[in-house]
């Protein structure tokens, strides 16, 4: 008797489970979802941006120009205020690990809040600081000549950086990137 209870329990709860496991997430969803919760009715939430891909597209367009104008190749990026990536261009015939070489000096200009170039300078005077900064962001940034930060009214707003243009070129292209993007923001004023 006792087992015979004990199996109809498993076979009300078995039959619970395969019943809930069947059902359609479509079927699921309806029940849940609220009336109207269509996708097309909900607001446009906003999320706070530091800088704005049409900035972006400015200041990669321009380094890209320039890298060209020299005869060169270069992967170009744009980071925010946070290091996530904005936009980047890789011209064509370069190598795609200039990609990540780019992103490194943009990051590594924001996180640091100066250039690679200062920051490679830093080996010498701040081992400490230059070798901190290495170890904590490890495999995220690149501390060589290419990457500035982007600074509005003192607060960094985002950086930028660019790899493959051989000697002073990344420093170069990223120059004039931010020139045309500071006019560009003039412009707006």
């Amino acid at each position: 008797m006792e087992r015979q209870k004990i199996f109809s329990l498993f076979l009300v709860v078995a039959t619970a489970v395969l019943q809930t496991a069947f059902i359609s997430p479509a079927a699921a969803q309806e029940k849940t979802a609220p009336a109207g919760a269509d996708r097309a009715s909900r607001p446009v939430i906003n999320v706070a941006t530091s800088l704005t891909l049409e900035e972006a597209r400015i200041i990669i367009e321009t380094a890209i120009a320039k890298v060209r104008a020299d005869k060169s190749r270069a992967a170009i990026a744009v980071v925010d205020d946070n290091g996530s990536l904005v936009s980047m261009d890789r011209m064509d015939g370069t190598s795609s690990f200039f990609q990540r070489f780019a992103v490194g000096k943009a990051v590594g200009a924001v996180a640091l809040q100066q250039t690679t170039g200062e920051s490679a300078d830093q080996y010498a005077v701040n081992p400490q600081r230059f070798l901190s900064a290495l170890s904590m962001l490890q495999g995220e940034i690149l501390l060589i000549r290419g990457g500035f930060p982007l600074i509005v009214d003192g607060r960094i707003v985002g950086g930028v950086g660019s790899a493959g243009h051989r000697g002073d070129g990344d420093v170069d292209a990223v120059k004039a990137g931010i020139a045309a993007w500071e006019r560009y923001r003039q412009g707006r004023k």
